[in-house]
């Protein structure tokens, strides 16, 4: 069935294109026809097959005397397809009638670029004389288009000059321009963009002796009648101007209003937990964490914990002499291995062990291996849930995360309608878009503080106020490593015990680079300092960063590093429109 489908179906059933400009000439004859010329500029952002336009007509009406033109607007080369109801490619065209509808069907291939068609034809029976003087109601544009058409001008021409009288309207759902020019014998309407589905509709009057030879009569007069009521219709028009006019400055006060509405969630989002003081005003601090190096970088962070934090965990079962890390082909491979005082208490370490090796040793490559297998990215995330939990339970309160919560739903929902809403009054307003200009920065700029104060809001507890400032008091404290001596803190083995946690903090090479300055002798003999400070890639830590973001990315099938986280006369011709396939 699928391959019966593909057979059936075309390559491709629309084209990409825009309109970029059409000029439609309609020349009034004395037997009361209209000798057409439509001439629309397409252009295409892709291969198309051809273009098409339908002319809808009244019962009573022909088409006649059709041809068609196309000019490549980049080559200038103009080609006259041939009318060829039975083929459907090469520079042919289908003429082809149902109702009261004529369509040309025009088979042009273009690979993209900017071509013109040109559409000649005559309608016959357009006009109708009555005792006073003679009308042509037609929508020369119709609203079968379903793009946006550009520059459009629209014109009737008589063939006399220096008319008794002529007598002119448009009606479209657009802003433009109308010129009746009675000594030149021609009307012409023009709209810098006509919308889709929109049509162009022009009412005109002029003298009988312009179509002497037109059968198509009716008794009585038009002229009153017809000003009466195009009269009315403007009379309409302009109501319906004043009262669109009213209703769009409503909808401006409205608009503007509504940004007040965040007041409420301003002043209730002042009431908030212990405030975590600034990184000047914390300092340092020269106690280790009483937490794993993973919940230390997430306090600092915000975050949830990445690869240095494991890498920073696995640090912490070396020192504590769980694990032993032994490094291969001169560190740029390393060796995790259990030791009898192995404690299983992080269970993505203990996955690791038992999905990336036999259970009790891995590798960075068995790693990497296993990341290919699709199952490390979940497992990261519940490891990651565990140190938020964990955080949660001992340092936020539960009330005030709910309250923090609630008051983002709310600003999200209210800030985001009242954009959404202006967003929509350029699509729908006809005077007052520039307003809308103003209303949307008025907007963003009453969200801001209303958002700055959210994000601001502490849902901590005096205890997670002080592990914080604990834990970014001891990131400051590497960070600002060399500025005082580290023999002053504390020895060697206690140094051993920081070194998790600058791991975990990305700081691993700036502290190890001073603590061979100062302990170099010690290091020389430390049974751990190799898992830190290798010969190729500078520590352990780098290759099982770069391993593990590796093994996460081909795990979730991505490629990254480790991330945490209008009124008508009733002309005929409506409907009329086109296209390209």
């Amino acid at each position: 069935m699928a391959i019966l489908l593909l057979l059936v179906l075309p390559k491709k059933v629309l084209a990409d294109y825009d309109l970029t400009k059409m000029n439609v000439k309609a020349v009034v004859n004395s037997d009361g026809s209209l000798s057409m010329t439509r001439q629309i500029d397409y252009d295409f952002d892709d291969e198309a097959n051809g273009v098409y336009y339908t002319q809808n007509l009244n019962s009573d009406q022909k088409v006649t005397s059709q041809s068609v033109q196309i000019k490549d607007l980049a080559t200038g080369k103009t080609v006259t397809p041939k009318l060829n109801n039975s083929a459907d490619s090469g520079n042919v065209y289908h003429f082809t009638k149902s109702s009261n509808s004529y369509k040309f069907k025009v088979y042009h291939h273009v690979d993209e670029g900017k071509i013109r068609v040109i559409y000649r034809y005559k309608i016959t029976k357009a006009i109708t004389t009555y005792d006073d003087a003679s009308e042509l109601n037609f929508k020369i544009i119709g609203d079968g288009w379903d793009q946006e058409i550009s520059k459009v001008t629209a014109s009737v021409v008589f063939q006399k000059p220096n008319l008794s009288f002529l007598k002119g309207w448009v009606h479209t759902n657009t802003s433009g321009n109308l010129e009746v020019n009675k000594e030149k014998g021609q009307v012409t309407a023009t709209v810098a963009k006509l919308p889709e589905n929109t049509f162009l509709e022009m009412h005109i009057l002029f003298p009988n002796s312009l179509t002497a030879e037109n059968t198509k009569k009716k008794s009585g007069e038009i002229m009153a009648k017809t000003v009466g009521q195009e009269k009315q219709l403007a009379k309409e028009t302009a109501a319906k101007q004043k009262q669109k006019k009213r209703l769009e400055k409503i909808g401006l006060v409205v608009l503007s209003l509504l940004p007040l509405l965040g007041l409420p969630i301003f002043f209730k989002a002042k009431n908030q937990g212990a405030v975590v003081r600034s990184k000047k005003e914390i300092g340092h601090n020269y106690e280790i964490p009483p937490y794993s190096p993973a919940v230390a970088q997430s306090l600092v962070t915000g975050d949830d914990p990445d690869a240095k934090a494991l890498a920073g965990e696995l640090a912490l079962k070396a020192g504590h002499k769980e694990i032993t890390i032994e490094p291969l082909n001169k560190g740029k491979d390393f060796r995790y291995t259990k030791t009898d005082k192995y404690q299983g208490n992080v269970k993505l370490i203990n996955q690791l062990f038992k999905g990336a090796g036999d259970g009790t040793t891995f590798t960075s490559k068995g790693l990497k291996n296993y990341g290919k297998k699709g199952k490390l990215e979940k497992k990261v995330k519940a490891w990651q849930e565990v140190c938020e939990d964990q955080i949660k339970k001992q340092f936020v309160d539960p009330n005030l995360r709910k309250k923090k919560d609630s008051l983002e739903v709310a600003a999200v929902l209210l800030f985001g309608a009242e954009i959404i809403l202006t967003i929509l009054g350029f699509f729908t307003y006809d005077y007052y878009t520039m307003s809308l200009l103003l209303v949307l920065l008025w907007e963003v700029l009453a969200a801001l503080p209303v958002i700055i104060r959210i994000k601001n809001f502490s849902v901590l507890t005096e205890k997670g106020k002080e592990a914080i400032e604990q834990a970014m008091g001891f990131k400051n404290m590497l960070d600002d490593i060399g500025q005082f001596k580290l023999r002053d803190v504390g020895e060697l083995t206690l140094w051993e015990e920081i070194m998790p946690y600058a791991v975990a903090f990305g700081l691993a090479k700036k502290v190890l680079k001073q603590m061979k300055v100062e302990f170099a002798s010690e290091i020389d003999a430390s049974p751990i300092a190799y898992y830190y400070y290798g010969n190729s890639y500078g520590m352990f830590a780098t290759s099982f960063e770069s391993s593990f973001s590796r093994a996460l990315a081909d795990s979730s099938g991505s490629s990254g590093s480790f991330s945490a986280t209008s009124a008508s006369s009733g002309g005929f011709g409506g409907g009329s429109g086109g296209g390209a396939f």
